[in-house]
């Protein structure tokens, strides 16, 4: 009996996402490699789709003739928009649903990486099409795939290609069945990379994207889309779920609509015999359109729009309502190839993280089900729309259009205000980020103490530090501000750390002195101790200004940071474009340095007040409505707001600022300028200045690593245990 006993494939699916992730669980990082054989998979399963996808379409488009196409084209059209526009808004607006996770966060190259602009007639024209293709350039190879279809209708010898095309679909198919045979491997090693390597934050989010794909597919499949077929047709809600009830449970259990297809068509001749419509004409027409529409993106597709909303919220990048409309009709032609394509392409598209997509490779066999489910309530309802419509039978009855909007959008704001809800008592969305940055430390140590005050010494009797000096001296002294967090500030040990503390750390082993740290909080003071020679040398993020170039000598610039301005969370949006600013418009702002362009602000906008302050905590501390903002750097800014998490930071991303810190010395030590210079460059050729950029700036690494937790080491090899 167990010799025949088999498991069915979607069985083995099932088992082969058990056995990962439970292997994941197990062994933890230790099958972080077997992430490789997922990606070798992924890259099998995208060989033949794209051109899978051109003949499928010239073939179906093409086998119509002039009369069929010419009468099914205008309304197939429309009740395929119509359905569209229907999925696409409900599933926009159930995106409202995921929680207003504030999370505050180190900068990223991200938030100011110029996004360029989308060429959309290269995009959709496919002027070259072997560009296109060699390119995954998939709205213009649509484009093309459809243009070669129609063309193909009026041509009375087409069937000599498409006998062929039809041949090479079917081999393009079977080599797409013969990978996915291996899919039960591939499905297993990438559940166990990711079981065993995504973080715990990272997988309650993914649980979040779950919830509300669920929740989207459902309302879509068992409200929205039979409910309006049911408010323009004859046709009823029953007949679609419940007679069409073993299709659905099949479709869901299988998750493969493809071998649906004749079923389908024979439920809708049904469901016309039902209501005693069926004709020859109503069956040649349902066995026309259900063919060609599964060509066009169902709902299954389009659900793939929650996982890009869904990336968007991850990564914390918000989507304006351009980007989004910008999204839906871009996605729309992407998706008419597989999503392993679409996905990719819109990810980049959006500039987000590309190894998003390995997330939703992990949850696809969970989603896969329901968003077979949803297409097949799809294409039945797509199908008997479009036959009623050609055959005259849709009813336009404005009482019935209103309930069906009014219950939807009832029916949509219930369900976003429910899964808020579950969500809010469920999963935590307070995340204290000041830790990280509060935990952090200098890898590279160096001898230091830090002086608080500073020897009155005549200057006269003082000799220029240049190198040779303080090497002779062994001591190289530092004035520098305690509280220009990421450059230099306190952890929670009381340890002296930051960018440009960890830099001249290097700094002193380079030469072999030792440090003396000298606080301050007033530039003036600073640079009247370097002019005085009480000090070497001064960090913190100094700003390459010309408000001081007659007073200090600077050295190249150690980093380039871009303006910004720190304003309550509430207040993100307005200041997020300047163009809103006018003459009379009154702002008073906070400021420690002298930023690009301050005094053409000044000009332009005479009611804009802007003060100087010597300490950061005197915006945050300061009484309600004292500062409208503080202006600051996107990179310190960042820093700042999670120390402030009621604060966040703004700036017009049309308008990008850029402007240079480094070191300042004495005046006229040039010497130790030059010194200082040849170093710099000898960090930045060698890696060490874009490492610790990373980690002080861009917090990589930031959260000390925690191995993964697993049965094998946490469990069976527990030594708390031994």
């Amino acid at each position: 009996m167990l010799k025949n006993f088999k498991l069915s494939f979607s069985s083995q699916v099932l088992l082969a996402l058990s056995v990962g992730i439970f292997t994941g669980l197990f062994f933890g990082e230790k099958v972080a490699w077997l992430n490789i054989v997922g990606m070798a998979f992924i890259k099998l399963l995208q060989v033949a789709i794209i051109p899978y996808i051109v003949l499928s379409l010239v073939t179906g488009v093409g086998s119509l003739s002039y009369e069929q196409s010419r009468e099914i084209a205008k309304k197939f059209i429309l009740m395929l928009l119509s359905l569209w526009a229907l999925t696409l808004i409900t599933i926009f607006s159930m995106a409202h649903a995921f929680p207003l996770w504030e999370s505050k966060d180190f900068f990223s190259t991200s938030q100011i990486a110029k996004i360029p602009q989308v060429n959309y007639l290269d995009l959709y024209i496919p002027s070259n099409p072997f560009k296109s293709l060699s390119e995954n350039t998939v709205p213009a190879i649509v484009v093309f795939s459809l243009l070669l279809g129609i063309s193909l209708v009026s041509i009375k010898e087409k069937q000599q290609f498409l006998n062929p095309a039809t041949v090479l679909l079917e081999a393009f198919n079977k080599i797409t069945k013969g990978i996915v045979r291996f899919l039960p491997i591939g499905i297993f090693a990438i559940s166990a990379s990711a079981a065993g390597t995504i973080a715990a934050d990272d997988f309650e989010k993914l649980q979040i994207y779950f919830t509300v794909y669920i929740v989207t597919a459902l309302i879509l499949a068992f409200w929205i889309i039979p409910f309006f077929i049911s408010a323009i047709t004859p046709f009823k809600y029953a007949d679609i779920i419940q007679g069409c009830r073993s299709i659905l449970i099949t479709a869901f259990a299988s998750g493969n609509l493809f071998i649906l297809i004749p079923v389908m068509s024979e439920a809708c001749n049904d469901i016309f015999e039902k209501h005693k419509l069926r004709t020859p004409d109503s069956d040649k027409y349902n066995e026309i359109i259900i063919p060609i529409a599964f060509n066009f993106p169902a709902v299954g597709k389009l659900l793939a729009f929650t996982f890009l909303l869904f990336s968007a919220w991850f990564s914390n990048t918000e989507l304006d309502s351009g980007q989004q409309a910008s999204l839906a009709f871009n996605g729309l032609f992407s998706l008419f190839a597989s999503v392993h394509i679409s996905i990719p392409f819109l990810l980049s598209y959006l500039h987000l993280p590309s190894d998003m997509y390995q997330l939703y490779l992990s949850g696809d066999i969970l989603t896969k089900r329901f968003a077979t489910l949803a297409s097949a309530v799809f294409l039945i309802s797509f199908t008997l729309s479009s036959t009623a419509y050609l055959l005259g039978l849709i009813e336009i009855k404005i009482k019935k259009i209103l309930l069906f909007l009014g219950s939807s959008l009832l029916a949509i704001s219930f369900s976003v205000l429910l899964t808020q809800t579950f969500f809010t008592h469920f999963f935590t969305t307070e995340i204290d980020a000041s830790e990280k940055l509060k935990q952090m430390q200098v890898d590279w140590e160096a001898p230091q103490k830090i002086l608080y005050n500073l020897q009155d010494t005549n200057k006269n009797q003082l000799s220029m530090p240049t190198p040779e000096a303080i090497v002779k001296r062994g001591i190289l002294r530092i004035g520098y501000n305690p509280a220009r967090v990421p450059f230099s500030f306190y952890n929670n040990e009381h340890k002296l750390v930051g960018f440009d503390i960890e830099m001249t750390n290097h700094l002193s082993s380079s030469l072999g002195v030792s440090l003396e740290f000298i606080p301050f909080t007033q530039a003036k003071n600073l640079y009247q101790a370097l002019d005085n020679l009480q000090i070497d040398m001064v960090i913190s993020g100094v700003h390459i200004s010309s408000e001081y170039l007659n007073s200090v000598l600077y050295t190249q610039p150690t980093l380039n940071l871009t303006t910004a301005v720190i304003v309550k969370d509430y207040r993100k949006k307005e200041f997020s474009d300047y163009s809103k600013f006018t003459k009379s418009t009154h702002l008073k702002l906070a400021t420690m340095d002298h930023y690009p362009r301050l005094t053409y602000i000044k000009q332009m906008f005479p009611n804009i007040e802007i003060q100087k302050i010597d300490n950061p905590k005197i915006f945050f501390n300061a009484p309600e409505n004292t500062f409208d903002g503080f202006i600051s750097s996107i990179e310190e800014g960042m820093t700042l707001v999670m120390l402030h998490p009621k604060y966040t930071v703004s700036f017009d991303p049309t308008r990008i600022q850029r402007f240079p810190i480094g070191y300042a010395v004495q005046k006229n030590n040039l010497a130790l300028q030059a010194m200082l210079n040849s170093w710099l460059e000898i960090q930045k050729s060698t890696g060490n200045k874009e490492h610790l950029y990373d980690y002080w700036i861009q917090g990589k690494g930031a959260s000390k690593h925690k191995t993964r937790w697993s049965i094998l080491q946490n469990i069976i090899n527990n030594p708390e245990k031994q």
